[in-house]
Order: structure tokens, then C-alpha cells, then sequence
């Protein structure tokens, strides 16, 4: 086997374009299938169990399942994994030894980001990832002097955090950016 296909090579990982235009990018069974092929890879290995929480989610849908195989893991219950991964890069970048130029051509977050996508595109988004994803409209409505001061004492409240909780899931603990009205372009 070549040197750079390797497992545990310490050549760079290379990252290969998204064929988002492809027709098999947004279909539901080459999309399931390649999840598959994946969580099962992920499976087998588990280096990366201690980053985000997808990778415990993954390893418990299948530690729980009837033959404790990817395959017994119902398809419905493969969109929790892909929930929990917040994209970070910290699996492709320092812990899985299949990426790319690996022949499994291991890429987990351009996969969930894929299944990320297909689910924006059927509508199965909630209210709390609309409003975290439309980065330019929030941050153009929060730059009104008015608004930018009332969204910053509205995320210091506990209550008003606890509602937010509730109601578009977003953690009451979780640390929230404040906004400032005087931005680099007004200045």
C-alpha cells in the first residue's frame, strides 16, 4: 500500500471539493447509503469519541442497536448524529486516519454538511437554526443602536435565557455574542 494511503500516515489530509451539483448530492438513498458507509467506518475505529457529540450519539445509536452493527441502526435515528456535529473540522483535521488520501476517503463534516443541506432543503429546520445560520440578518437587525442594547440585556437575563431554552432551544448557559451598533463599515 502506498506510504500516503496508509492508515496513521502523516501526510496532510486532502480536501476534495463538495459535488454539490451533482443530482446524487441532494438524493435521499445515496445519501443514506454514504452515512452508512461512514458511521460504520466510525464505528470500527472511535478515535474520534472524544470531540463533539455526534460521535458518542453515533457509537450509542449502535451500542444500543440489535446486532450492535450500523446496520440494525434505524435510518430516522442517523439524522441525531448529523444534529449534533456543529461542524467544527476537529475529526478531519487531527484524528481520523481515513481521510483523504486514504482510499476510504473518510470526510465527516462534508458529510453532515450534505445532510445538513438536503434537510434545509425539505424544510426539516427548526425556528433556532434559521435564526443562528442567518448570521447577516441578525447581525444587520442587531446593529440598530436600539436593538443591538436590547438584544444584549435580553441575552444577560436568566429568565428571558430560560424562555429562549424553550422555545428555539438555544442552552441558557450557552455563551451568546454581543452586538455592537457602531460596526467597522459605519465607522
Amino acid at each position: 500500500m502506498n506510504d500516503k494511503t496508509r492508515e496513521g500516515g502523516v501526510e496532510a489530509p486532502t480536501r476534495h471539493p463538495i459535488n454539490w451539483k451533482t443530482l446524487d448530492f441532494n438524493n435521499e438513498a445515496s445519501l443514506l447509503n454514504e452515512l452508512e458507509r461512514v458511521y460504520d467506518v466510525c464505528h470500527s475505529c472511535r478515535r474520534c469519541v472524544s470531540l463533539c457529540n455526534a460521535f458518542p450519539t453515533l457509537f450509542n445509536l449502535i451500542d444500543e442497536s440489535e446486532t450492535f452493527e450500523v446496520d440494525s441502526v434505524k435510518k430516522e435515528d442517523y439524522w441525531n448524529v448529523v444534529e449534533h456535529c456543529y461542524l467544527c473540522d476537529l475529526c478531519y483535521m487531527t484524528k481520523c486516519p481515513y481521510v483523504p488520501p486514504h482510499e476510504w476517503n473518510i470526510d465527516f463534516p462534508h458529510l453532515m454538511l450534505r445532510a445538513k443541506a438536503y434537510n434545509f432543503r425539505r424544510g426539516k429546520v427548526g425556528v433556532r437554526d434559521k435564526i443562528l445560520t442567518s448570521t447577516d440578518k441578525v447581525g444587520s437587525f442587531a446593529g440598530i443602536p436600539v436593538v443591538a442594547q436590547t438584544v444584549n440585556i435580553v441575552n444577560q437575563s436568566k429568565p428571558a435565557r430560560k424562555v429562549m431554552e424553550k422555545t428555539i432551544g438555544i442552552h441558557s448557559n450557552a455563551v451568546l455574542p454581543k452586538f455592537y451598533s457602531n460596526s467597522l463599515r459605519k465607522r
